[in-house]
């Protein structure tokens, strides 16, 4: 038996954790919070903001749990309410940040100047994926991230990104783009 077949069903769990069952909101915690979290800091580029955007997302699923449609996967409903929060925050920023700092928090980047120490082929790998990710446009960005992190259907990205499924695979396409691009001009292919 699976590990899968074990456990309840998100769509479960969210019924009983909406009844006040507070195992079953833990378990929905616990089975979305690393896949929610990778996404936010993708997003940010920074870990404390993700961790908070992350917190902050659990909330609501707390607070709005019935209102879940079960139609939908439980992770599409939370990317979709981590999203809205990272926008929502960086609207608010944008009021009282520097415009540095503004542009920073919108490309979903980090910060070029914080030191990065990797020594491993693994490690520059992804240190040049981060930069070519971090070269592509909001939009792009969340597409990508998306789809090839967090795994989802082209269906499921444009249910979070709230865009028709067309405009979805042209970002996707447009993005691959840019990341090829990029890699090809500043990776050496062995």
């Amino acid at each position: 038996m699976t590990r899968q077949a074990a456990e309840p069903a998100d769509a479960v769990l969210a019924r009983r954790a909406s009844d006040g069952d507070r195992e079953a909101a833990g378990m929905l915690i616990d089975r979305h919070h690393a896949a929610v979290r990778r996404f936010l800091r993708r997003l940010t580029g920074r870990d404390d903001v993700a961790d908070d955007l992350a917190q902050d997302t659990f909330v609501r699923l707390l607070r709005y749990v019935d209102r879940y449609d079960e139609r939908y996967p439980m992770r599409t409903w939370l990317l979709t309410i981590a999203r809205r929060l990272t926008i929502n925050r960086a609207r608010h920023e944008s009021r009282s940040m520097p415009s540095d700092d503004l542009t920073r928090v919108q490309s979903g980047g980090p910060d070029p100047s914080e030191p990065v120490q990797r020594d491993d082929e693994q490690s520059l790998l992804r240190q040049q994926l981060d930069a070519a990710i971090e070269k592509l446009s909001p939009p792009q960005r969340e597409a990508v991230v998306l789809f090839h992190q967090q795994q989802l259907s082209v269906q499921d990205v444009a249910a979070v990104m709230q865009l028709p499924v067309g405009t979805v695979k042209s970002h996707l396409h447009r993005g691959r783009a840019v990341m090829r691009q990029y890699l090809s001009a500043h990776c050496e292919v062995a």
